[in-house]
């Protein structure tokens, strides 16, 4: 027997399990409802878990062999799994030609982030997805931003340098995989990368100071490929390796590929796609064609620049409200990462605690020392709250900037798709209290997933 350490509507359950079951059907058996539109045919995703030191993947999928510690997603990420589900393209499953000589065949999809690098392991068999682990992007030493990293490739060998921190990270995962699932390398057929612009030009080694500098054209914007040896990325070493196409030095293929993954409603004439991370990048479709443009946002929602801040793991406080804080995976809370951040702004300017212009006094303690995970108090301190005001300030601009050079107003939008791992989870109303968002789409926001990652697992199919 084995056991499983279930974390479930804020408290924790202990399960005993013989194997030979999923875990959807595990789960089940004691009573945990487990959503499955599909019949738990792996197909909709909707039945996904966090398995502590696995990653992301599919309770009807995963076969559990050992003891385990498994977060069910709460309402906010059922939500946002049920609208990626009803508004992400259906595409039929084409695997590779290399796939069909292998035993069996995986594809990896990766979104590589300013701050976070996600990875979608993907069976070339079924076109079912294994399973997915984000880590942190090793190159954030180097800067918190792209403009840091961009002025650090001074010359060849600081860019070799970034390059190889994006390959070291690919090439640990990879391993890791082949060990934890019993796959070899060798059977790795594909690899698609999505990312913004400069996240690609520093995977590929190629300089993009010119990124940086006016007239800030990059180097390459079309789609890329190569073979493993080219970049010293572990796989079979005929697969490809495609590096998505962006549109331009700040609008990047996690654009492309989340707009091109987007599959709205006939009822949808007019809709803003917003990415909300370290670059807020914001599309605005019409019927007649498609604005975009890039916003200096800064770290500040993802943690990097705010004096508690951190990013979306395990004890952040991602949920803010009267009934006080929420941490991921129910731990002690040790920060704060984007979306608590939001909602204990929206919550200090309705309370009084802040007023509308910005002023704080005194650091505003959310949890004491006492309570916390790292023996230190989580505050929010004045300094933070100006990282938040420019943040929302440049993506808002950014919003409206479009609206005008479409002649459009913000009533005529019919739907407002946030993505990213902000996005992802912020709270639509306290995005509006704060203005990142404006009041008239209240009602209308719908968060859609990382829909890079998700246009990069559509190509590896």
């Amino acid at each position: 027997m084995h056991n499983i350490k279930l974390h479930y509507h804020t408290k924790i359950k202990d399960i005993s399990y013989e194997t030979g079951q999923n875990l959807m059907q595990i789960l089940q058996a004691q009573g945990i409802a487990v959503t499955a539109p599909c019949g738990g045919n792996g197909i909709c995703g909707k039945c996904r878990v966090k398995i502590i030191n696995v990653g992301v993947t599919n309770a009807c999928t995963y076969l559990p062999d050992m003891d385990i510690e498994v977060v069910l997603p709460g309402q906010r990420e059922s939500k946002i799994l049920s609208h990626q589900h009803t508004n992400i393209l259906k595409l039929p499953f084409e695997p590779p030609p290399l796939a069909q000589a292998l035993e069996c065949p995986i594809g990896l999809a990766i979104d590589i982030g300013t701050t976070s690098i996600v990875f979608y392991w993907i069976s070339l068999i079924t076109g079912i997805g294994i399973k997915s682990v984000g880590i942190s992007n090793p190159q954030a030493k180097y800067g918190a931003d792209v403009i840091s990293r961009i002025n650090y490739c001074s010359n060849e060998e600081q860019l070799f340098t970034l390059q190889k921190e994006l390959v070291d990270a690919i090439n640990k995962q990879i391993n890791s995989f082949s060990i934890s699932e019993g796959v070899a390398i060798e059977n790795i057929a594909k690899i698609s990368v999505s990312a913004n612009t400069t996240m690609l030009h520093l995977l590929a080694g190629v300089n993009p100071v010119a990124i940086a500098l006016a007239p800030f054209k990059a180097p390459f914007t079309e789609s890329k490929k190569f073979k493993p040896h080219h970049l010293g990325i572990h796989a079979h070493k005929e697969a490809d390796i495609d590096l998505l196409p962006s549109i331009s030095a700040y609008v990047g293929a996690d654009i492309v590929s989340g707009l091109a993954s987007l599959q709205p409603p006939a009822n949808i004439k007019n809709y803003l796609f917003i990415d909300i991370g370290t670059n807020g990048e914001v599309a605005l479709a019409t019927q007649e064609q498609i604005y975009c443009c890039a916003t200096a946002a800064g770290p500040a929602f993802e943690g990097a620049s705010i004096f508690c801040g951190m990013g979306a793991l395990d004890g952040a406080i991602s949920v803010y409200n009267e009934n006080g804080y929420q941490t991921i995976s129910d731990k002690k809370p040790i920060g704060i990462c984007g979306s608590g951040l939001l909602d204990i702004v929206a919550s200090m300017l309705e309370k009084g605690i802040l007023m509308s212009e910005g002023m704080l006094c005194d650091d505003y303690v959310i949890a004491s020392y006492d309570v916390s995970g790292n023996g230190e108090a989580i505050v929010i301190k004045p300094t933070d709250i100006r990282e938040v005001q420019l943040a929302k300030s440049a993506i808002y601009t950014g919003i409206k900037l479009l609206m005008i050079e479409a002649g459009m107003s913000f009533e005529q939008l019919d739907v407002v798709y946030l993505a990213g791992g902000f996005g992802n989870y912020l709270n639509p109303d306290s995005a509006i209290k704060v203005g990142l968002l404006p009041k008239e789409v209240s009602g209308k926001i719908i968060t859609v997933g990382n829909t890079s990652g998700t246009g990069a697992v559509l190509h590896t199919l």
